[in-house]
């Protein structure tokens, strides 16, 4: 057989060929192959014209092979056998199999009869020979134990193809496989249809048919039956029946007297019928044999199994594609939708289409109330409600969850952004009415970020950020709202995450600057210490004041690093001028940010970075901001306490600008506080001002800690500072911020500082 198994004669040998269902094999090489074969061959089509003979042929029937080559093989049949011969021909047309031990009386070139024993071979593989190979031999060649073996071989041959139909198949083409295996079951004799019936919820449905090209039944098979229809209640076995309205119960239409007979065997799968394999045939007078009950039940074992793994297959696909929670198409699902629609946009066949990004207000209220479980419940309820909406206004809109509480709206046929505006306003309205969680009425808002696409420009990814970025300006608006896509917020946005991009790269190698700032003792113009300043070296802005890259470290989560770098590099400096004795005094202020207080690794950064440079505690004093310290007060206080442990000052920076500065000189160990420029820039006119700065001096030798006023710009300035007991000062009167090598030509060689700001 060819097409997956032998070439064969009565007895003889036969030629193994690749078991694989669809093999093809060149005219060429086929030749090559049967003119070695020892019986007898002719190739034939389905009309009986001969394209081929073994040289064979002339030995069995004293024909010239090649003389014979055009004729129509009935020719050569005897005539009572001719008809039958022709019409088993035309019934395996566009089949796979073989037909195995049949007597023929062939007319030799003598022109007498002689029988000889002939099988044949058809499908694809030998269809370069025109279809059909038959092989002839004398009957009294043929050894029955070897027939017997052969005729095992090609049952077993037919069962690897099908269940090699199987093999490497991807989920999406499981049909493909199912189709290739009934193929292979058709090659059994006397099957004109076959058909495979798997259970799907409360149905069995038809999953495939192969029907034969010639005597197929005339009337189609239902495409399911009822599942209380399966006629296996308990029995595992063969049903034979005349008709399908036998073999499920009478629960289908479709009676078909064309059919002689029928041969149902289960799928069984957890010990029950989960479906049947069904074998049809239309030829009076034949019977189903022991070889189609073995071989169906062995497929059906083999398709079972094909079922299951495939149906475990669809799970997990499944589960990779959808939300578990709500069951929702998830985002990756939602990224192949939106791309599949902006082909369909960009091809012409929509005028465009409209997505949203919607995230719920105060969720986080919800699960810190309630819990988890009903953060959950409430994810449901949304869900089932944007699902609802979205699809009443257009059946192929998809919704699906992001992540967390945010969903994606997908409108893939919208002519304008105010058709997805109105579409998107309609699911923000369907949120609208109060649900009942864990027994209590919970109200949900939503902020959304809608964006349009009327051209195949733009990609998914570039739409979903465009959204994002929407949904996040109706989030600063407090909420409830809907906002569109703005390409100046986009320019901006870009803008900034090239700014990101250029920072990271000079926190991490080369732009990043320290500079210094000094105090001075207003009385006798005395260098005191300074306030380390970071700024940033842009190759294409020039140098940055942190004022303006700071909250840009802080959004990022590069302020922690960059706070360290700086705090080195000062501290580096600092002890470099104490070990060569310019400046013993000297005391180095060094601001921490919000983020830098509540990592959990502060201390001990501070205290390896004294160990690395070397620099004594008592000359670091670091400064905090009064709004820093509102975030997490208790975790502060615990820090801080910690800090001033190694022996290193702490100041309050911009004192006076927090509703609660009095109660850090009480429950925090600083050492010093520095009154906000804001209040300096007032004197001496402003009475205010001066009655502010003037308490904060009094409080701060009250508590016996250092004062230190920021901003001094002018005469009058320091003037009353120094009328109200203010020794120490900054700002620009007296000296500007430096760079670090700059700023070390201030200190005298002698160490002693100079008073010349």
């Amino acid at each position: 057989m060819l097409a997956g198994g032998f070439v064969a004669g009565g007895g003889g040998p036969f030629v193994e060929v690749p078991a694989e269902a669809d093999l093809v094999i060149d005219r060429a090489t086929l030749l090559a192959v049967l003119e070695h074969v020892e019986e007898g061959i002719l190739a034939v089509r389905t009309d009986g014209t001969i394209t081929f003979a073994g040289p064979t042929i002339r030995t069995l029937l004293g024909w010239d092979p090649e003389g014979i080559v055009g004729r129509n093989v009935v020719e050569f049949l005897h005539p009572e056998e001719a008809g039958a011969a022709l019409a088993s021909l035309l019934r395996w047309e566009n089949r796979i199999g073989q037909d195995v031990g049949e007597v023929l009386r062939i007319r030799s070139a003598e022109g007498g009869w002689r029988e000889l024993w002939y099988d044949y071979v058809t499908g694809p593989a030998v269809a370069a020979l025109g279809g059909f190979v038959l092989t002839f031999r004398p009957p009294e060649s043929v050894d029955p134990e070897r027939r017997a073996l052969l005729q095992r071989l090609v049952e077993e041959s037919r069962l690897v193809r099908l269940a090699s139909a199987f093999l490497h198949v991807e989920s999406g083409r499981f049909e493909d496989g199912l189709d290739r295996a009934l193929a292979e079951l058709a090659g059994l004799t006397w099957v004109t249809r076959v058909s495979a019936w798997w259970a799907e919820e409360e149905q069995v449905l038809c999953r495939a048919v192969w029907a034969a090209e010639h005597q197929a039944p005339s009337v189609p098979l239902p495409t399911s039956a009822p599942l209380e229809a399966l006629p296996w209640p308990g029995v595992q076995g063969e049903v034979q029946a005349r008709s399908l309205v036998e073999i499920v119960g009478g629960r289908v239409a479709g009676l078909d007297e064309s059919v002689e007979q029928l041969l149902a065997t289960p799928l069984i799968q957890g010990g029950s019928p989960r479906g049947f394999l069904l074998l049809e045939h239309t030829f009076p007078g034949e019977e189903f044999d022991a070889t189609h009950f073995a071989t169906l039940r062995a497929a059906a074992a083999i398709m079972a199994e094909a079922f299951a793994r495939h149906r475990a297959e669809l799970q997990l696909a499944d589960q990779a594609r959808t939300d578990r929670l709500t069951r929702l198409p998830n985002r990756w699902t939602f990224q192949e939708a939106l791309d599949e629609a902006l082909e369909v946009v960009a091809g012409g066949g929509s005028p465009g289409l409209g997505m949203a990004l919607i995230d719920l207000d105060r969720f986080k209220v919800v699960n810190d109330s309630l819990g988890h479980a009903a953060g959950d419940r409430l994810l449901v309820e949304v869900a089932g409600r944007l699902l609802s909406a979205a699809t009443a206004g257009d059946p192929g809109a998809v919704v699906a969850r992001l992540g967390g509480d945010e969903f994606l709206f997908l409108r893939p046929t919208c002519p304008s952004l105010v058709g997805a505006v109105a579409a998107t306003r309609e699911l923000l309205r369907a949120l609208e009415p109060p649900l009942t969680v864990e027994g209590q009425l919970v109200t949900i808002t939503a902020s959304a970020g809608v964006v349009h696409a009327d051209d195949g420009r733009a990609d998914g990814g570039e739409l979903l950020r465009r959204a994002d970025l929407a949904m996040y300006r109706a989030k600063r608006r407090g909420g409830d709202a809907l906002m569109t896509d703005d390409a100046l917020l986009r320019t901006r946005v870009a803008e900034q995450l090239r700014l990101e991009g250029d920072l990271r790269s000079a926190v991490e190698g080369e732009g990043l600057l320290v500079h210094l700032q000094g105090e001075w003792d207003l009385t006798g113009g005395r260098l005191l210490g300074a306030e380390a300043l970071a700024r940033w070296d842009h190759p294409g802005r020039g140098v940055v004041a942190a004022v303006d890259f700071i909250p840009l470290a802080e959004e990022t989560g590069l302020i922690g690093a960059l706070g360290r770098r700086v705090l080195r590099e000062a501290c580096q400096a600092v002890a470099d001028w104490q070990r060569d004795g310019l400046a013993p005094d000297f005391l180095l202020r060094v601001n921490l940010a919000a983020q830098q207080l509540g990592d959990p690794g502060l201390v001990e950064d501070v205290a390896g970075i004294l160990a690395e440079t070397g620099l004594a505690p008592s000359s670091l004093c670091l400064e905090l901001t009064e709004s820093a310290l509102l975030v997490d007060p208790e975790g502060a206080a615990a820090t801080l306490e910690r800090i001033r442990a190694l022996g290193v000052g702490l100041a309050v920076d911009d004192f006076g600008t927090g509703y609660s500065s009095l109660l850090y000189l009480k429950a925090l160990p600083l050492t010093s506080l520095k009154i906000d420029q804001g209040f300096v820039a007032g004197l001496p006119g402003d009475p205010s001002d001066w009655a502010i700065v003037s308490a904060v001096v009094q409080l701060a030798r009250a508590f016996e800690i250092s004062v230190t006023a920021e901003g001094v710009e002018t005469a009058e300035q320091q003037g009353a500072l120094l009328e109200m007991g203010c020794r120490r000062a900054q700002g620009y009167l007296l000296s500007r911020p430096e760079s670090i090598e700059d700023f070390a030509l201030r200190l005298a060689p002698t160490g002693i500082p100079t008073g010349t700001p």
